[in-house]
């Protein structure tokens, strides 16, 4: 599944609501919207990994919140922190299960897959994508949301949608 196609799945379910709320899209490769708050923006983002998608393990992105002056993507800004910063427990724990959900269904490559003829560094790294979270993430963690297919993609938008409204909600009545 390529970026293209994720971004415009996500867009399709977010981007109502936030058009809704004031916003408007980023000019970007990836998909974010901004909004004006006072004397900065408040823009919210989605990237895709670089790495692509893999028939076998999927792929992931991640969500970033940011504060700045103008509405670019990863520009200078006064504020700019990951999903998780704004997650509680609980969110952080239904992280875990989301995520496990979505590597029941990977399945390992064959061996005759051409990562295992890769340096051995390699193919830990590789088979680590395919291990189930075994603890509970942090407020710090660097949590890239996993998905296989389209299912996962939704599952994780309709999780972060009343996530996303309340930092738009602190941050309207916030002076940041």
């Amino acid at each position: 599944m390529k970026s293209t196609e994720v971004y415009r799945i996500i867009n399709r379910i977010i981007f109502p609501e936030l058009k809704s709320l004031g916003f408007k899209k980023t000019k970007s490769g990836m998909l974010g919207f901004y909004k004006q708050l006072k004397d900065h923006n408040l823009v919210i983002w989605f990237q895709c990994a670089q790495g692509g998608f893999d028939a076998y393990a999927g792929s992931k992105f991640v969500v970033e919140v940011q504060i700045s002056k103008n509405n670019d993507i990863g520009s200078p800004s006064v504020f700019r922190e990951r999903i998780p910063f704004f997650l509680t427990v609980d969110d952080l724990t239904t992280v875990t299960v989301l995520e496990n959900r979505v590597k029941d269904k990977l399945r390992f490559p064959p061996s005759s897959h051409y990562i295992f003829s890769m340096d051995e560094k390699i193919q830990l790294w590789y088979k680590k994508k395919f291990e189930k979270v075994e603890n509970i993430y942090t407020n710090s963690s660097d949590i890239w949301l996993v998905y296989f297919d389209e299912t996962d993609i939704r599952n994780w938008v309709e999780f972060l949608q009343p996530i996303i409204r309340k930092i738009i909600l602190d941050f309207e009545q916030s002076d940041y």
